[in-house]
């Protein structure tokens, strides 16, 4: 379990506390929600909070979170989506790393998943169910109970605070704010064009880390959002963390450490043998940085290789931090998962390819909650069959492990979890 910004509360609970709320719940769980996200026009509708149809447009749900004992094995959670391009299948699966048991969360038909990840506390999974052309948002208990919707429209690039009580999301030009308490929806900020604004992971229980993207051209800069300052915001006056422009825009990422204070950034050598904005050649010399997380001018190097292009960066521990390697020429057998410590001893090359968790940044979104473990996906596309592979592994070292593994049938992590 995690001590820091990022711990993992294991809410212990009486047996017969749980039947008493199973039972209670649909009665007794309303929510008032105001908001001033339609057109800036506050309103309030009493609104029932565990319910799986869609609010009324411009509004959203309070969560209902009634509490779940974990258990002692790790578990893995994933998406399965089935059929393409209709969707016949999307379900939501945890593994046990133990037994190797898997149980199905939920399974909904006609149904793609996606930007799935779990609670800080373990108990809940946040995602957005595609169902006939309309996106809902969407919360389930662990054990497959209290499945409920907070919020229809477009959502995504969604990302739940670690205190559970704020979701930042994207939703057309708009950066949204859910206040989870109350239902309260407002609208953090408003991006025309350019820049477009992408909500990447929390900083805190506040402020909301984002990258800014132009027209043309990748994300170039990591800013941050405080959330704090009220709806209405100025993508403009944005308070800049890192800026790629400076080196590439093309090859770089970042994460940030448990306590907040540092940004980690991770930069590689890129360039293009052909006309036109992109990047097709990945390379050393690659360096992984530590700035204050609200300075993009103080920085310090924590770790450099000249042979390797370093193509992302996630904290998994208080003193350890993961990276992948993609080189498009040279010496290809460095590429894949490595980890270093925080302060640049002790590389180890973990496995021979794969990607982190494309939905959250959270150190569970990879790393099991005893810091012994990581999970990644890795997606083989041919002309002809898509394959999706889950696999986990020590981050100790050894040869990662496959739990999962199709042709034609989309898999994703989703996180790690005690069952």
């Amino acid at each position: 379990m995690y001590t820091s910004r990022f711990s993992r509360i294991l809410i212990p609970i009486l047996a017969v506390c749980l039947v008493c709320l199973s039972l209670l719940a649909t009665p007794l769980f309303h929510a008032s929600a105001s908001t001033t996200h339609n057109n800036g026009a506050a309103s309030r509708t009493t609104l029932s909070a565990i319910s799986t149809s869609c609010p009324p447009v411009g509004t959203a749900r309070a969560a209902s979170l009634p509490a779940l004992k974990l258990g002692t094995h790790q578990n893995i959670v994933y998406i399965v989506n089935e059929g393409s391009p209709t969707p016949t299948f999307g379900t939501l699966k945890r593994y046990d790393v133990v037994t190797g048991a898997r149980v199905e969360i939920i399974k909904m038909p006609k149904t793609s998943i996606s930007e799935a990840q779990i609670s800080d506390d373990g108990q809940w999974v946040l995602f957005v169910a595609n169902v006939s052309g309309q996106s809902k948002m969407q919360l389930i208990r662990m054990d497959g109970k209290f499945l409920q919707t907070l919020y229809c429209g477009s959502p995504n690039q969604l990302q739940w605070s670690t205190n559970q009580k704020l979701i930042v999301f994207a939703d057309g030009a708009n950066t949204d704010l859910l206040n989870t308490t109350n239902g309260v929806l407002q609208v953090e900020l408003t991006s025309k064009l350019n820049p477009i604004v992408h909500p990447r992971t929390w900083l805190d229980s506040t402020r909301v880390l984002v990258t800014l993207q132009f027209v043309d051209g990748p994300p170039e800069s990591v800013a941050i959002l405080d959330t704090s300052k009220g709806p209405g915001q100025n993508v403009h006056n944005l308070q800049i963390a890192f800026d790629a422009t400076l080196s590439t825009p093309f090859c770089w990422d970042f994460d940030s450490s448990f306590d907040g204070r540092t940004l980690y950034t991770s930069q590689c050598t890129a360039s293009s043998s052909r006309p036109g904005p992109g990047a097709d050649t990945f390379t050393g010399p690659s360096v992984i940085s530590a700035y204050a997380a609200g300075s993009p001018v103080s920085y310090s190097y924590v770790y450099v290789n000249q042979g390797q292009a370093f193509t992302a960066v996630r904290v998994a521990t208080k003193n350890t931090l993961l990276f992948t390697v993609g080189n498009t020429k040279g010496d290809l057998k460095q590429n894949g998962l490595w980890k270093v410590g925080t302060d640049g001893t002790n590389p180890l090359h973990l496995a021979p390819s794969g990607a982190f968790n494309q939905f959250s940044q959270f150190p569970w979104s990879n790393v099991s909650s005893d810091g012994s473990k990581y999970a990644l996906q890795v997606v083989n596309i041919t002309p002809t069959s898509s394959t999706y592979t889950l696999e986990y592994g020590s981050l100790s070292g050894g040869a990662p492990i496959v739990f999962a593994s199709i042709s034609g049938t989309q898999l994703a992590l989703v996180g790690w979890t005690m069952m």
